[in-house]
């Protein structure tokens, strides 16, 4: 009898361990799906940023003008064009690092890993060092599936390096790999902010979200990104991506 017991709860363990090694390399194949669908070799994109100080005052705004070229997934430039106040100010990230360069002082400084959390100095608004950052979602999380529901997955992400955030829940859709929403916690705030993405639109044969609008719920705030002009897959000057050259 003991044995017999003794198998039950090893087949038992078994289909379970099975079962989670499954939904594992499930949440894997989507995550890639989602990469893919996202992914460009080059870029470059005319974008506006309309920072809310207030989430329901629908009035009081500003709003920045960016022109940004990235290389792949881990490499992206960012230059602001105005308003005046913080024209020429430029942010590289490269292969996880980040350097911003300051028109006023004439001076680049490498973020620190502490301060990935900050927003850019002189921009403020909802985005941080940290999600202006590269990389694909593989790279940076482990995932698993939460949710399977009629339309859309539900996953969670872990990070797999040192992050601002403890996790993040990925809203994907069945239909499109599109990803509508994504929220991120942290370990002092909990549920801190959220990624609404949306107007899919198809450019240069890529189906993009073309308006991102991160919510702050902790300041009750949000940032909305509009990319007005994009094109993908084109010749991009190799000096953007150069720490010592990227400001000049």
């Amino acid at each position: 009898m003991k044995n017999i017991l003794q198998i039950i709860l090893l087949l038992t363990l078994g289909i379970i361990l099975n079962s989670s090694a499954l939904a594992q390399e499930d949440a894997l194949i989507i995550i890639r799906k989602v990469d893919e669908k996202a992914a460009v070799k080059t870029s470059i994109s005319k974008m506006s940023m309309q920072i809310f100080p207030y989430l329901k005052d629908k009035e009081n705004y500003r709003e920045i003008k960016i022109i940004a070229y990235g290389q792949g997934s881990d490499d992206s430039y960012m230059e602001f064009v105005s308003p005046k106040s913080i024209q020429g100010l430029r942010i590289l990230s490269k292969s996880g690092d980040q350097w911003v360069y300051f028109p006023s002082t004439g001076r680049v400084r490498k973020i620190a890993a502490k301060s990935k959390k900050e927003s850019v100095q002189g921009v403020g608004g909802d985005l941080s060092y940290e999600d202006l950052g590269g990389g694909t979602l593989e790279e940076k999380y482990n995932v698993k599936i939460l949710k399977s529901e009629a339309v859309q997955w539900v996953l969670e992400g872990i990070p797999r390096e040192p992050s601002i955030y403890t996790k993040i829940i990925l809203f994907v859709n069945k239909s499109d790999y599109q990803v509508p929403k994504i929220e991120f916690y942290t370990s002092e705030d909990g549920h801190y902010k959220d990624l609404l993405q949306s107007n899919v639109k198809v450019i240069s044969g890529k189906e993009m979200p073309t308006v991102m609008t991160m919510i702050n719920l902790k300041k009750e705030s949000k940032t909305v990104v509009i990319i007005n002009e994009a094109q993908y897959d084109v010749p991009v000057d190799e000096k953007f991506f150069n720490p010592m050259r990227f400001y000049q």
